[in-house]
């Protein structure tokens, strides 16, 4: 068994993220095994860019499958990264400073609010019995090691299986699952906030980013300084012109063909700017109106 790698997953309708993620690695970390699960047609598409392909489990769907990353795994140590990820740094100084741990992802603690997936944080608490719950929202990343991280995951898929009773009838997402193992197993989130970044992070008009030649620096909005991030999350289509872009450029860097690829772009584009803030207002409408 190799002793690190990056896995990642995905679907047939993220794949070209997952290649894009995977050339942005092979640019900055080339010498890092890669992995990803999928299904079968997935692999023909995809495969050749990474050095062990997984076939995922059947029965699975969505975001569940990330519950069942310990038997995805080809590595002992490894470092997760969701499809729609680029990374832009050596990844070798942040897998130190994690060695040895059983399971662990950026984050900090909440005690009360809403996740925005729906997941009352007191509510949880008060029937797990803890002061405060692991915070991890929008991560896209957890690095965790074999044999150790088996009780995280098992944890996780035991919540899983009970999710309904724990959260209410709200929408399934692995990172309130995970957050709720690794509370109730007393894990604590790492604060290496220098490891990750949105697109959103940045002061508008002070992105420089280039995954062909691994840079990726900005004026952070929270504190009005400088920052260089070793991965950009592009979760949610928040930035769907600027990532399309980057894929388009490490695809020609590396004569991939970037078919599909604006096709992607707009979707996204269309997601976040049109379908999103559309559902938000019907969302605030219904509760205007007092409709279930």
């Amino acid at each position: 068994m190799p002793e690190f790698g990056v896995l990642t997953l995905a679907t047939n309708s993220d794949y070209l993220k997952a290649i894009g993620l995977a050339l942005s690695l092979r640019v900055t970390n080339p010498d890092v095994p890669l992995a990803i699960a999928c299904s079968a047609s997935v692999a023909e598409k995809a495969g050749r860019f990474f050095d062990h392909v997984i076939p995922e489990q059947a029965g699975l769907r969505g975001f569940v499958h990330k519950v069942y990353l310990d038997r995805y795994s080809p590595f002992e140590r490894t470092l997760f990264l969701d499809s729609d990820v680029l990374v832009f740094k050596d990844l070798q100084p942040f897998v130190e400073r994690w060695k040895g741990r059983a399971y662990c992802a950026c984050g900090d603690y909440l005690s009360e609010g809403v996740s925005p997936f729906g997941l009352d944080r007191a509510m949880v608490l008060s029937k797990i019995g803890k002061d405060r719950l692991v915070f991890i929202d929008g991560a896209g990343h957890a690095y965790f090691e074999k044999p150790a991280c088996v009780e995280v995951f098992e944890t996780a898929r035991e919540v899983t299986g009970h999710y309904r009773e724990l959260a209410g009838a709200i929408r399934y997402a692995d990172e309130d699952v995970m957050a709720i193992a690794m509370t109730m197993l007393g894990l604590s989130p790492t604060p290496d906030q220098d490891f990750l970044a949105r697109y959103l992070s940045a002061r508008p008009g002070t992105m420089r980013m280039d995954a062909t030649a691994g840079v990726c620096e900005f004026i952070a909005v929270t504190t009005g300084r400088p920052f260089a991030p070793c991965m950009v999350h592009f979760a949610a289509n928040e930035a769907a012109v600027p990532y399309t872009r980057q894929l388009l450029a490490l695809f020609k860097k590396f004569g991939v063909p970037t078919e599909g690829l604006w096709t992607q772009g707009v979707q996204d584009w269309w997601a976040w700017n049109v379908r999103l803030p559309v559902h938000r207002v019907a969302s605030w409408a219904r509760g205007q109106l007092g409709w279930a």
